[in-house]
């Protein structure tokens, strides 16, 4: 398991320390812990922490929300330890019942990571598209303003936002922006 920084938010200094034993005999780093909800809450907006782990006991607030703050706002991923699922809402979260073995906590903690990762390459790869398309729409904007303002067909429109790009080295997002720009400051004379 590759380093891993948790932040712990356990009510129970037994489990608490249990928890510690395993996570640092796995390699795992603990940056933090705290013993209430808005402990928890403070200390996870302060560090970067891949993971936070915390159980339903934790004092001054719902942990539930808690855990629903962390990964709304994009802080880290939870991982609840929980006595029994009697609470429809802990399934919206990993979770580990108690007791737990070594050898579960570790798959769990891989498990987590996992889904961490994949959830923030699909992040990544949205920011891309959503780029994309708001950059095809500028384009096609600029494109119609071309073909409309100097006659040109939207194949001799694209061509020529093509050609500006390639003259002055500047992407054609950014010929376009200025060509829609030019229009909107001719339209309001």
């Amino acid at each position: 398991m590759p380093h891993i920084n948790v932040l712990l938010g356990i009510s129970s200094e037994e489990l608490r320390e249990g928890m510690k034993d395993i996570l640092t005999g796995s390699g795992c780093r603990i940056l933090a812990e705290a013993t209430s909800v808005p402990d928890l809450l403070r200390k996870v907006r302060t560090i970067s922490c891949d993971l936070v782990i915390m159980d339903l006991q934790l004092s001054g607030g719902s942990v539930l929300e808690a855990a629903r703050i962390v990964e709304e706002d994009d802080l880290s991923v939870v991982l609840l330890l929980v006595s029994d699922l009697s609470t429809q809402e802990v399934r919206d979260f990993h979770y580990l019942v108690l007791p737990v073995a070594r050898r579960s906590v570790i798959a769990a903690i891989d498990a987590v990571m996992l889904y961490k990762n994949r959830v923030q390459s699909l992040r990544k790869d949205l920011r891309k598209l959503r780029e994309a398309m708001n950059n095809r729409k500028l384009i096609e904007r600029a494109k119609g303003i071309l073909m409309k303002s100097l006659g040109l067909d939207e194949q001799d429109a694209y061509r020529l936002l093509q050609k500006q790009s390639m003259d002055r080295g500047v992407p054609m997002k950014d010929i376009a922006a200025a060509v829609i720009l030019a229009s909107e400051i001719e339209g309001n004379k």
